[in-house]
């Protein structure tokens, strides 16, 4: 249960950035990092509830913090792009 916990988290997190950019937030750049962060901890939680590093929930909790840090590579390409996008 904890770690289904800890991956909403990161859905959550993940979701909230891209709601931020679809309102073309001047804080997006900072909480698509923020986003990344709070999944990359996710996955460090899941390490410590006993996930082994080729578990599901632990990669599912990295590919939030990919997910996350390609919007914020796309916000500093072409900002106008990325809100069509998401």
């Amino acid at each position: 249960m904890e770690k289904t916990n800890v991956l909403e988290e990161c859905m959550n997190a993940y979701k909230y950035a891209v709601e931020v950019v679809q309102k073309n937030s001047p804080l997006s750049r900072d909480l698509t990092q923020s986003c990344a962060e709070v999944c990359r901890s996710c996955a460090n939680e899941c390490l410590k509830l006993g996930e082994s590093r080729s578990g599901r929930t632990y990669k599912m909790c990295l590919d939030y913090a990919e997910l996350c840090e390609e919007i914020e590579q796309d916000i500093q390409e072409d900002p106008g792009r990325l809100r069509k996008l998401v």
